[in-house]
């Protein structure tokens, strides 16, 4: 072999593992951690789970994001921004109820459309760690509401490998 033709190689060797170490690097910035939806007078209410709370000292709300997972392609039913300048700091004891509009914050639509029941849905709250090393970029969760034997409203979690995830839709 030529004297060139080795140091291609081992130049092109020696990229391929310097792209492998940036992606692994790129691939382990962020995470998403897991969001909490519960009942608050019959609406879900969105926030975060205990164990999210112990990874940092606090999570700045930056956006609520809820799509509709029962659609193919999976639509955005109702979103809210708060105002960053005076964002709500989320913990397990309070939470941002479907529909409701912070202070200073935008959302769209203005009005929350009634959410159906049978349907899987997913929330994706976008927060920011006063943690500056924690990689958390956001918390989500899968749900939907179905009518109890009395008819009131009941929320069911969704998780990978239920029947729901894969279909959007509870029974």
């Amino acid at each position: 072999m030529t004297t060139g033709v080795v140091f291609r190689a081992r130049l092109a060797s020696l990229m391929v593992m310097g792209l492998s170490v940036w992606l692994d690097n790129a691939c382990a910035m962020s995470r998403i951690g897991e969001a909490e939806v519960r009942l608050q007078d019959g609406q879900p209410c969105f926030t975060i789970s205990d164990k999210e709370a112990k990874r940092g000292p606090s999570f700045l709300l930056q956006a609520v994001i809820l799509s509709d997972s029962s659609t193919k392609p999976v639509n955005t039913v109702w979103s809210m921004a708060p105002d960053l300048a005076s964002s709500l700091k989320m913990s397990p004891a309070n939470c941002v109820v479907y529909g409701q509009i912070l202070d200073g914050a935008t959302a769209s639509p203005a009005s929350a459309p009634a959410l159906r029941a049978g349907r899987v849905y997913r929330v994706y709250l976008n927060t920011r760690s006063s943690d500056s090393s924690d990689p958390t970029r956001g918390q989500d969760a899968s749900f939907c509401l179905v009518a109890d034997q009395t008819g009131d409203r009941r929320l069911v979690q969704v998780r990978y490998g239920m029947r729901a995830w894969d279909t959007g839709y509870c029974e």
